[in-house]
């Protein structure tokens, strides 16, 4: 057992709690940092392997939600395979640190948009997710990072909390299945060594923390309520993209490691202020902070302040505010 192992299984907990908690998160945390240790190559298949467990069981805990879902997420879930294929090919022959900065610089803004609050939901569902399907599957494959897209896409088209995550357990569990599929495929029969021994050393390291994280992450963020599940998931978001953009950096060799460091430090910072400041805007969280509370009374809670709704306008409660 070597510290780079032990650093991954700690990295591991910390994103399978996330992956608990909000559906997604668990390659999306570990990839970036985990590749200051493996490479691509020997880190993607152990991941995909033990997402394709996770999803399941996100799926499974969800699994009340599928009649209601199944039809938002088969346009993506439909189109995945000729991305995974060419994520494939470029993973056994190309370098990936040049797709991966493309990505994140895309990503960021978009992440940022949302946590500001500006939403636009996609007025043909299915036609986005025809058009996201491949580049979801191209970016698993190639990278094992395929959340932030997808969380983008999906928290705009007014889902609940459980929706939401069925949603994406849905479309994780095809791009996991298929990518580790083709995985198979291309060590098989084109010699691409992409499952060998390596990689399923890391197997362990990774499955369990994701057994201790994952109903941890669940437990938690049922006591959470909605609108602040809503911007802890964008939050997390531009932390995951910061740091990933920080670390491609580091890997183009277009900034040393240090700056890289401090390069996402200041990245953090502004998506930290973002969140507080659009934490701050939630009228629960206003009066608390401006309102001084009379002696011996206490602050309404949000669970408190709806005890009028009815039992199924509490049931939809959405993702998005």
């Amino acid at each position: 057992m070597d510290w780079s192992s032990i650093y991954l299984a700690i990295v591991a907990l910390f994103a399978a709690t996330i992956n608990g908690a909000i559906g997604y998160g668990f390659s999306s945390i570990v990839t970036p940092i985990a590749l200051l240790w493996f490479t691509n190559k020997v880190l993607n298949p152990a991941l995909v392997s033990v997402e394709l467990l996770v999803n399941l069981t996100l799926l499974y805990r969800e699994r009340a939600f599928i009649p209601a879902t199944k039809a938002r997420a088969l346009p993506v879930v439909k189109t995945l395979l000729p991305g995974v294929l060419l994520g494939t090919v470029g993973l056994t022959y190309l370098a990936v640190n040049d797709v991966k900065f493309v990505v994140y610089v895309v990503l960021l803004p978009l992440v940022v948009v949302q946590l500001l609050g500006l939403r636009r939901p996609f007025t043909n569902e299915r036609r986005g997710g025809n058009i996201l399907g491949p580049g979801i599957g191209f970016l698993y494959a190639l990278t094992t990072i395929s959340g932030p897209p997808l969380a983008v896409f999906f928290r705009n088209q007014g889902l609940t909390k459980n929706e939401f995550r069925c949603t994406l357990a849905q479309v994780r569990v095809a791009e996991s299945s298929l990518t580790l599929a083709t995985y198979l495929l291309f060590t098989e029969f084109l010699g691409a060594n992409l499952i060998a021994a390596p990689s399923l050393a890391l197997v362990p390291y990774l499955l369990i923390p994701v057994l201790i994280g994952v109903p941890l992450g669940t437990w938690v963020m049922a006591r959470v309520p909605r609108d602040v599940f809503t911007r802890f998931v964008m939050a997390m978001d531009g932390l995951v993209v910061s740091f990933g953009l920080s670390q491609v950096l580091v890997k183009l060799k277009w900034v040393g490691s240090t700056i890289g460091y401090l390069f996402f430090a200041a990245l953090a910072a502004v998506i930290v202020a973002l969140a507080a400041y659009s934490l701050y805007r939630l009228p629960y969280s206003r009066k608390i902070v401006d309102t001084p509370l009379a002696p011996g009374s206490a602050p309404t809670s949000p669970g408190a302040a709806g005890a009028s709704e009815s039992p199924a306008s509490a049931v939809r409660e959405r993702v998005d505010p």
